[in-house]
C-alpha cells in the first residue's frame, strides 16, 4: 500500500465511513496522482476530494461526503455563521470554492472547522481565544458541550483504529469500502 492511500485511510476513512463530514489530508507532491485515483473511486459514493491548496512539494486536500457537508452547511446557525466570513452560497461546491478561495489568504481560515464538523461553539470559542476555555483536547479543541465530542471522538477513533487496522492487514481502501 502506498504512503499516499495510507494517509487518505487513516485521515479520511472516518469521512468515508459517513460519520464525519469532511476531512483534510496532506498529500505529497509525489502522491497526487495516487491520491486523485483513489479519491475519483469514491464519487460514485457521494464523495468528492478538491485541493485546498498546493505548493510544490505538497497538496492540502478537502475530501467530503455531500450529503453530510450540505446537511452542515446548510444549518441555519452555520450558514449565518459563515455569511459572516464571506460565504454566500447556494451549493457545498460553491462553498468549498469559497474556502478554497480563503485558503489562499496569509491566515488560516479556521471557519473550516465548520466544513469538519465540530460544533459551531468549539469554531466560535476557537476564534474567539484559541487558548482560553478550552474544555477537552481531541480531533479539535472543545469549548462547550464536552460529552458530545467525547462521544464523537470514541467513535472516529474507532472508526480510524478499524480501518488503519484492515489498511496494515493488507486491504485497500477500495476493499474496506467496496468502491473501485
Amino acid at each position: 500500500m502506498s504512503e499516499t492511500e495510507y494517509a487518505l485511510g487513516r485521515n479520511c476513512g472516518i469521512t468515508y465511513a459517513g460519520i464525519k463530514p469532511a476531512s483534510m489530508v496532506s498529500i505529497s507532491g509525489s502522491g497526487r496522482q495516487t491520491a486523485k485515483r483513489i479519491t475519483d473511486n469514491f464519487i460514485k459514493k457521494g464523495f468528492s476530494a478538491v485541493e485546498l491548496k498546493r505548493t510544490d512539494d505538497k497538496s492540502i486536500l478537502l475530501v467530503y461526503g455531500e450529503a453530510a457537508l450540505k446537511e452542515v452547511l446548510f444549518s441555519k446557525e452555520n450558514k449565518e455563521f459563515l455569511k459572516g466570513y464571506g460565504y454566500n452560497y447556494s451549493t457545498v461546491s460553491e462553498a468549498v470554492e469559497t474556502l478554497k478561495s480563503r485558503m489562499k489568504n496569509k491566515d488560516f481560515p479556521h471557519e473550516i472547522g465548520v466544513f469538519l464538523g465540530y460544533a459551531l461553539d468549539d469554531v466560535k470559542g476557537f476564534i474567539e481565544s484559541p487558548c482560553k476555555g478550552v474544555k477537552v483536547l481531541g480531533y479539535w479543541k472543545v469549548y462547550s458541550d464536552e460529552k458530545s465530542a467525547i462521544e464523537k471522538f470514541s467513535r472516529y477513533k474507532k472508526c480510524s483504529d478499524c480501518i488503519t487496522r484492515r489498511m496494515e492487514c493488507g486491504e485497500s481502501l477500495s476493499e474496506i469500502f467496496k468502491v473501485g
